[in-house]
């Protein structure tokens, strides 16, 4: 387990600091809420670097609320989402959400003669499980999953090739599906735990498609998560 814990870490580093990304996998806050008015707030960092923080509400025994933001010098990144959640017995914890996105990203590539910036949406749905307050660690572990509309709408700016000293410039708006699968653990005490999340990313698009976007597979955050 320990072996093949430090070889996903290892290709974690390695694509991360290697990234010229728009778009990396998210480090949402997994919360499992538990009951109504339970409050998790959570803050990581990832290898890119970007902070990551998240706060999760249990606004009623069925119903959560959730906020999270990313920063990365000019790029960004916030979501809102309400979902449903359910105790499955046996400290299991269900929930599912529906959500919106928006963010801003750019990307350097081909040595910096060409750039890629602009706005980006997301339209998704997530499914949440894990065990939560396991063993004198208080483990709590768990997987995500989400799945949604990617809707960009990116400038494609070219510096090799001048046109009346003036950089070529398209704009691309495209649909994509967008797949992100999450795992975590958390371990501490009963209120501040410290965390750990792994996620993947997979971008399909479905409007030109034979054109770059710039996006990591991979992200691996750590940070504390606290229960109030």
């Amino acid at each position: 387990m320990k072996k093949y814990f430090l070889f996903l870490f290892s290709i974690a580093v390695s694509v991360l600091l290697t990234s010229c990304s728009i778009y990396q996998p998210l480090v949402a806050d997994i919360p499992l809420i538990s009951k109504k008015n339970d409050l998790r707030v959570d803050a990581a960092l990832t290898l890119l670097p970007s902070m990551n923080a998240t706060v999760s509400y249990g606004l009623t025994n069925k119903i959560a609320l959730q906020v999270y933001g990313r920063n990365h010098g000019p790029d960004y990144y916030f979501q809102v989402a309400a979902g449903y959640y359910k105790e499955l017995g046996n400290k299991i914890t269900m929930e599912a959400y529906t959500g919106f996105g928006y963010g801003f990203g750019n990307s350097d590539i081909e040595n910096g003669l060409r750039l890629i910036e602009g706005n980006y949406q997301t339209y998704f749905e997530q499914f949440n499980i894990g065990k939560s307050n396991v063993g004198s660690l208080h483990l709590d572990y768990g997987i995500g999953l989400k799945l949604g509309l990617l809707h960009s709408n990116f400038y494609d700016t070219y510096n090799i090739v001048l046109i009346n000293e003036q950089p070529i410039q398209i704009l691309y708006s495209d649909n994509s599906l967008l797949l992100e699968p999450t795992c975590f653990l958390r371990f501490g005490g009963e209120k501040l735990k410290f965390s750990i999340k792994l996620g993947y990313c997979w971008i399909n698009k479905f409007t030109n498609i034979n054109e770059y976007f710039p996006y990591d597979n991979l992200t691996l955050g750590v940070g504390l998560n606290y229960r109030l």
